[in-house]
Order: structure tokens, then C-alpha cells, then sequence
């Protein structure tokens, strides 16, 4: 078998994915993403599920990325004034970046660091009627609670601190993700962040055996396996590790 092996590496968190097809590369002749009018509802549906696998995936990265020292788990949420519909994705939005200015401008004063985050939109439902709240991965821990409140002008905050490890960034990840299926974010963003982030690195493994033999001397910890068939990939393999010594294995994956 002819098998395509792909590394990504966030961090010390490193997703390895081994399918027996190689991937398709290519665009259909009239380029650019086809609006829904011309898509079947299988296809939109297949899509959708696509993406919101995508967004997941890319929470996950960014968080390992970025956030590997202490951070805060930040929640905001909008009382209902009459002043802005809460309920609307683009009207709170126009608020959180009001809410950034101030931010940015208290911490330059300050002599603080750059406001960093990852976020994502959720409705809270039953009572609230869908109103909206936003929750956030930031770098804010050493900025009071009060401070942040008073800055977030439009309702009521959470701030917690959180400590990155393979258990807190696991449960993290699932609770940012669990409301971006919501039907409501169609056509909207899944998840938001700050300019600047980390990027993961994804690279092509050439010798997959290879590439094995020095992950297990990375002392790798696998915390996820998964193996299914498609279509488009064929077998499929997904796994997931966190590793001590990562930069020995990125530069192994660059030299290949």
C-alpha cells in the first residue's frame, strides 16, 4: 500500500494521520466556494460537518500553540438592555471590539502585553432566549477581575485561572468546542482570534517507519487513536500524542 503519512505539530501535541489514498488536490473549474443554491443537501451537509472537524481541529492547535503557561478561561455575557439585540452575532460582535480598544489601551498604559485569545460564540438558551456569550482563552491572569469588568461594560463576567496540560487542555478544547455545531454560527465564524497566534506546523512524512522510530523516542503519551474508512483518504488512521522532546522530532520531519 502507497501510504500517505501527514504530521502536525503544536507544540508538544502532535496529530499523525496515515490514509492509504493520497490527498486530492484541486479546484473544480469555476474555482471559489460554491454557494449553497448549488449545492445538494448532501453535500452541504457533508461540508458542513467538514468544517466544524476543521474548526476543531484548528481550537485545539491554537490552544497548544499559544497558551503554555498559565491562562485565563474568560466568559463574557450581555444583559438584556434594549440598547443591542444579544441574540445577534454581528451586533455583539461590534461590542467585543469595542471592549478590545479599551482593553489594548489599558494594557499599553500599563505596559502590559498584547491581548491574545481564541474564542468562540454560544447562545445560552431556556431563560436567556439565545443570547449570546462569548467564551475565551486568553493571557488576562494577571489582570483583576474587577479591571476586566469594568472594561466589559455590556453584562456579567467569569474569569478563571488554567493550568495547560494534556487532561485541563483535553477538557478545555471540549468546551470550547461543544456549541460551535450550533446552526445558528452557519455562515458565521466558529471561533475567533487574536492576529499573531502560533501556527502549528504540518509536514509531509516521506519514511513513515521511520518517522515512528523516533517518535517512540520522544516519550510520546498517545491520547487518541482513531482508524475509519472514506472515501476520499481511504484507511484512515488518526492519532494523537503529547511528546517531551518535540523539537527533535520536528526537525527529523524537516530534514526527511
Amino acid at each position: 500500500m502507497n501510504q500517505y503519512t501527514k504530521a502536525v505539530f503544536s507544540s508538544n501535541y502532535v496529530e499523525v494521520t496515515q490514509q492509504s489514498q493520497q490527498p486530492i488536490i484541486g479546484r473544480s473549474s469555476s474555482g471559489g466556494r460554491k454557494s449553497f443554491s448549488t449545492q445538494s443537501t448532501e453535500n452541504y451537509e457533508a461540508n458542513l460537518k467538514t468544517s466544524i472537524r476543521r474548526a476543531k481541529k484548528k481550537i485545539r492547535r491554537l490552544l497548544e500553540c499559544n497558551f503554555t503557561d498559565s491562562y485565563t478561561f474568560l466568559t463574557l455575557t450581555f444583559k438584556s438592555t434594549g440598547e443591542i439585540d444579544i441574540t445577534d452575532i454581528k451586533s455583539c460582535a461590534k461590542k467585543f471590539s469595542a471592549f478590545k480598544k479599551r482593553l489594548s489601551y489599558y494594557l499599553d498604559k500599563h505596559n502590559l502585553p498584547k491581548f491574545q485569545y481564541i474564542g468562540v460564540t454560544e447562545f445560552q438558551d431556556e431563560s436567556r432566549q439565545g443570547a449570546i456569550h462569548y467564551h475565551l482563552v486568553c493571557n488576562l491572569l494577571d489582570i483583576p477581575t474587577e479591571t476586566i469588568q469594568e472594561l466589559w461594560i455590556y453584562g456579567f463576567i467569569y474569569k478563571s485561572p488554567a493550568t495547560p496540560d494534556p487532561t485541563n487542555n483535553e477538557k478545555m478544547a471540549y468546551y470550547l468546542n461543544k456549541g460551535i455545531h450550533d446552526h445558528r454560527l452557519n455562515g458565521n465564524k466558529r471561533y475567533f482570534h487574536s492576529q499573531g497566534l502560533k501556527q502549528p506546523i504540518p509536514l509531509d512524512i516521506k519514511d513513515s517507519a521511520e518517522f515512528h522510530k523516533v517518535l517512540d523516542k520522544c516519550e510520546p503519551w498517545l491520547t487518541q487513536n482513531e482508524a475509519y474508512h472514506s472515501p476520499y483518504t481511504g484507511e484512515t488512521r488518526y492519532d494523537t500524542y503529547y511528546v517531551k522532546n518535540v523539537k527533535e522530532l520536528i526537525e527529523y520531519a524537516q530534514e526527511q
